[in-house]
């Protein structure tokens, strides 16, 4: 990773509250993303991963909370920009795949247009941000993406629309992508097809990847270096090899550990 990352979360602590008042679900929670790098950040599942990216993208709801830390994206703290800088922000630097598509995606929208409404509302034309919605369904392989262009969620296949919402993330050609367990609710072979195709884009367009996954097979073919988040903190942080040859915390040798022999070889 270069000297400067591009994403840098310092301290950041997030809480819910409650009827006996705040609960910590993020604590002191500290990562850092490189140009061009891919981090995994893995955790079992209420380790508090997909609320991490939900805090960097400031899209966390009522009863969660921000309170304290800082998320410098490119040297700029993302938590004291104002919110209509960061619909700038949002979209155009860094871009969130959400972890189901089926509910992320509006079901009464064509897949096209939800495209092309990512990129109007960063201030493309009309009939350049749908002739661009198709260009990008070709580029995340969706198959006859013209005609697709036109379909609903609801007929495509959750491979199919996981393809979307990547088209959806890269449509203003971000620097940052965070994908939320983008492979979870696939079967094995459409995952595969997703994380190549994950490598692919990020290639192509240059982009820095945090991937959020309780998986360390994902990890160990997509990651450079792996975070492991346990209990709201980050337990463990090195490059990929490292930590599968040697981990060091014991709650990462859990996790290896509980990973069936033939399955943790491979």
């Amino acid at each position: 990773m270069s000297a400067t990352p591009l994403l840098d979360v310092q301290h950041l602590r997030v809480t819910f509250d409650g009827p006996t008042g705040p609960a910590t679900v993020v604590d002191d929670l500290g990562l850092a993303v490189g140009a061009g790098e891919t981090l995994g950040l893995v955790g079992e599942s209420g380790s508090g991963k997909s609320v991490t990216a939900l805090a960097i993208m400031r899209l966390l709801q009522p009863p969660g909370r921000i309170a304290g830390g800082r998320v410098l994206l490119d040297g700029r703290d993302l938590l004291r920009v104002s919110e209509e800088e960061m619909r700038a922000v949002r979209g155009a630097e860094v871009s969130l795949v959400f972890q189901e598509p089926a509910t992320a995606l509006s079901p009464v929208m064509r897949v096209g247009d939800q495209i092309a409404e990512a990129l109007t509302a960063h201030g493309t034309g009309r009939d350049e941000a749908h002739r661009r919605a198709i260009a990008l369904l070709d580029a995340v392989r969706l198959p006859d993406a013209a005609r697709r262009a036109r379909d609903y969620p609801h007929q495509l296949s959750g491979g199919m629309r996981q393809r979307v919402m990547l088209a959806i993330a890269l449509a203003c050609r971000p620097r940052l992508v965070i994908a939320d367990e983008p492979t979870t609710a696939l079967d094995v072979t459409v995952q595969a097809q997703i994380l190549d195709l994950l490598r692919d884009l990020q290639a192509r367009y240059e982009l820095s990847l945090l991937l959020i996954t309780h998986d360390f097979g994902v990890v160990a073919g997509m990651a450079d270096r792996v975070a492991v988040m346990h209990r709201g903190r980050v337990v463990e942080e090195g490059p990929v090899r490292q930590i599968l040859a040697a981990p060091a915390h014991e709650h990462t040798q859990r996790l290896l550990a509980a990973i069936p022999g033939a399955g943790r070889k491979r």
